[in-house]
């Protein structure tokens, strides 16, 4: 049901970004359907549980948070490609619960939020930017093996520069670290 409201509401928040001349009535559906992507993302967050993937009693445990990425992998994703900035950040909040579990396939996941993320300009948020740090160092110190593919590690400095080019100098920092960090 989600996947088809997430659907539904990013053809209708295309549709109103592609017309420079929204009326009011399209402004309106537009922040609807916002408010609607941003009330699955934060459901979804509260339904992965506490962020300790290995707290079975009051979490998903590890099994579980797989069985939940594996599940909502694809509206993840959909919820990434039309957000605000405010959902995007709690989407790499939710993102950051789930790096134990498939640490590629999550950073797949918040590189496309990203990329995506510049439309509504998240790269120019501060928290995100803060959150961003904090993803990138976990991936480096805890799961660099996953940049030994080509691609990700191209999008690993596509992150990096979204954020460098919008005047973050931690991103400048991290991104000229790089290379003795993934070594």
């Amino acid at each position: 049901m989600k996947s088809n409201i997430s659907d539904g509401s990013q053809v209708s928040r295309e549709a109103g970004a592609i017309q420079p001349e929204s009326n009011e009535s399209q402004l309106a559906d537009t922040r609807e359907c916002a408010r609607i992507i941003d009330t699955a993302c934060l459901e979804l967050l509260f339904a992965s549980g506490t962020s300790n993937a290995n707290d079975e009693q009051h979490g998903l445990g590890h099994a579980g948070l797989l069985r939940f990425l594996n599940q909502t992998e694809g509206l993840l994703m959909r919820i990434g490609d039309y957000s605000t900035p405010h959902t995007i950040y709690h989407l790499l909040e939710l993102l950051e619960r789930l790096v134990p579990i498939a640490p590629g396939r999550v950073f797949d996941l918040v590189a496309h939020a990203l990329r995506r993320g510049t439309r509504s300009g998240f790269q120019h948020e501060s928290l995100g930017m803060d959150l961003l740090v904090k993803l990138i160092g976990v991936f480096l110190a805890d799961h660099k093996e996953i940049f030994e593919d080509e691609d990700r590690r191209r999008r690993l400095i596509d992150s990096l520069e979204i954020f460098m080019e919008a005047g973050w100098p931690s991103a400048r920092r991290l991104l000229y670290r790089l290379p003795e960090l993934i070594q």
